[in-house]
């Protein structure tokens, strides 16, 4: 029976776009499927899987991290922003503003 038992799980706390929240996660478990699976903010993205595309960077403490090498309890405590954040009270901010109104595509791979 030990090649079938679940990973133990631990309650991680981590400020999200402003918001703390308190969730369980398993210790192998990688931010960008966190942020996605469980927070639900889909501008993460993955890409490459190997943290070279860009696609799943977000602002760790204030600093670029890949979000597909980074481990959820590596976060324990610290805080995560990513595009979602940047909007603030339902409005984009001036990064966002001016992307559309130049009409820029965002893919993810080498835009913020």
């Amino acid at each position: 029976m030990h090649g079938s038992a679940k990973p133990r799980k631990r309650l991680v706390r981590i400020e999200v776009n402003g918001r703390w929240r308190e969730d369980a996660v398993s210790d192998g478990d990688l931010l960008v499927d966190y942020l996605r699976d469980v927070a639900h903010l889909t501008s993460v993205k993955v890409g490459c899987d190997g943290g070279e595309c860009g696609a799943c960077t977000v602002l760790l403490d204030g600093v670029p991290v890949s979000s597909c090498l980074t481990l959820v309890v590596r976060c324990e405590g610290r805080s995560v922003e990513t595009v979602e954040g940047l909007v603030k009270q339902g409005r984009p901010n001036r990064l966002q503003q001016a992307f559309h109104e130049k009409l820029g595509a965002q893919c993810g791979f080498c835009t913020p």
